[in-house]
């Protein structure tokens, strides 16, 4: 691991035990299948996907919420895929959380400064340091006066209130890295303007790395350095977000921008295949628009295709697919 990167995910797998069909053996689910990136301090990757592609568990194994199938996930000499008890208590203490959800993520019974002080506690912090921390926390995350704001219940709090407590809980800590799983999904135009501006603020006072979980590729363009976009377990397409949104190489990455951007055009057949039955090849090919183009060629089919670099592309934009020349 490069001394610059806080995290680096080597191979990662995820892998569940799915439903037994009559008189066959049990399915295996692979939510994860393969997937390698590394985050620079001060560094945003966004993660990009539609629902169900695995960019969720991707998150949860790294922060250990669920137990890796395989790979590595190196972090200042450990390996927080194998690590256990005290080793991945302390690790943790490092990695940090913000869930979609601000209003379910917080505890109703437990005032402000109760919610953001429990880090604290739990990793040992001395009770004497613990107020001041607090304070600067909420003053981080733009909650003012902090004093007050301290002693309110979540339900006093407005949706990007409660999402600004959320962050200061895990910054408190002073984290080297904050996963952040949908952050934004669930407030309003305004309130996610600025919950995405103070996530780029606390990146440059502190010094923070992001992984950022999102569906909407516009949100990551304005917020990431990086963007890695991921189709079922895998991620099919990296590099810096403005060359990624203004040339990308995958179909299935031109397919979302046109979402996004509402040209509709042309659309993707169909719903994104079970993670217990992924199709042989290239598993975009079933919805591939470059598959039917060419006549449904036997190598999106047969060869499952892996992250490759283009003369035209800068250093770091990977594209997997066959005939990534040919999708400039």
């Amino acid at each position: 691991m490069t001394v610059e990167s806080v995290v680096e995910v080597s191979d990662l797998k995820v892998y569940f035990p799915g439903r037994r069909s009559s008189g066959q053996a049990k399915s295996l689910v692979r939510a994860v299948d393969g997937v390698s990136f590394a985050i620079a301090k001060g560094e945003i990757l966004a993660l990009v996907g539609e629902s169900g592609c695995g960019k969720s568990t991707i998150a949860a194994a790294i922060m250990r919420l669920v137990a890796p199938t395989a790979g590595r996930i190196a972090s200042g000499g450990v390996d927080l895929a194998t690590v256990n008890g005290s080793a991945l208590r302390r690790a943790r203490r490092r990695f940090q959380m913000i869930f979609q959800d601000p209003f379910g993520s917080l505890d109703p019974r437990q005032t402000v400064y109760e919610t953001v002080v429990e880090p604290l506690v739990i990793h040992g912090v001395p009770a004497e340091e613990r107020r001041t921390r607090v304070l600067e926390a909420l003053e981080f995350a733009q909650l003012l006066p902090p004093e007050r704001l301290a002693q309110r219940y979540p339900h006093e709090l407005s949706g990007g209130q409660r999402q600004r407590v959320a962050i200061a809980a895990a910054v408190v800590l002073r984290p080297d890295l904050v996963v952040a799983d949908e952050p934004v999904s669930m407030l309003d135009v305004s309130a996610r303007a600025g919950i995405l501006s103070l996530m780029v603020d606390l990146r440059d006072r502190l010094g923070i790395s992001y992984l950022f979980i999102t569906h909407d590729l516009s949100v990551a363009w304005v917020l990431a350095d990086r963007i890695a976009v991921v189709y079922l377990g895998r991620i099919v397409e990296i590099g810096s977000a403005a060359e990624l949104v203004a040339a990308p190489r995958h179909p299935y990455t031109q397919a979302l921008l046109e979402v996004t951007r509402g040209d509709g055009h042309r659309t993707l057949p169909g719903e994104t295949p079970s993670a217990a039955a992924i199709p042989t090849g290239c598993r975009f090919h079933p919805r591939c628009p470059k598959y039917r183009l060419l006549n449904e060629p036997s190598q999106c089919r047969e060869v499952d295709p892996v992250l490759t670099e283009t003369a035209t592309t800068l250093v770091g934009h990977q594209s997997a697919c066959h005939f990534v020349e040919e999708n400039q």
